[in-house]
């Protein structure tokens, strides 16, 4: 859904006359758009640049379909690993937004990398090759 557009964003609630804060739950600084939630805003991609630690380089931070095609080309072995780390990361983030928006709870983060690391270990180590692995988490 956050490829395709399809998650209740401010700006797509605002396009069909639905009044919300357009403000952007994480960082406070710019409109919510899917782009600027899970890429653009600071607070989810510090997330992302602990996960995956070779974003650092990047001049422009990407968005979800760039990311992809970046795994895609750059860790083809490993490939799987990182489509679960980064859709985790959407999920969690989403997640974070709406704890905000709607039951007034925040965790910093690091908190919130620390749960998406622990979610994908436990889902990883039940892989074939889970010990060749450990080293990306």
């Amino acid at each position: 859904m956050a490829i395709k557009g399809g998650l209740k964003m401010a700006d797509s609630l605002t396009m069909r006359g639905i009044q919300v804060d357009k403000i952007c739950a994480l960082c406070h600084c710019f409109d919510e758009t899917t782009t600027h939630l899970f890429f653009e805003c600071d607070y989810s991609f510090s997330i992302l640049s602990i996960l995956m630690r070779n974003l650092g380089f990047l001049l422009l931070r990407p968005n979800i379909l760039q990311i992809f095609e970046y795994i895609e080309d750059t860790h083809h072995m490993d490939k799987n690993f990182y489509f679960l780390l980064i859709c985790c990361a959407v999920y969690y983030i989403w997640r974070e937004r709406n704890d905000r928006k709607f039951g007034g709870n925040s965790v910093s983060c690091t908190t919130l990398t620390h749960n998406i690391k622990t979610v994908v270990l436990l889902k990883f180590l039940k892989w074939k090759n889970a010990e060749n692995l450990l080293h990306l988490l």
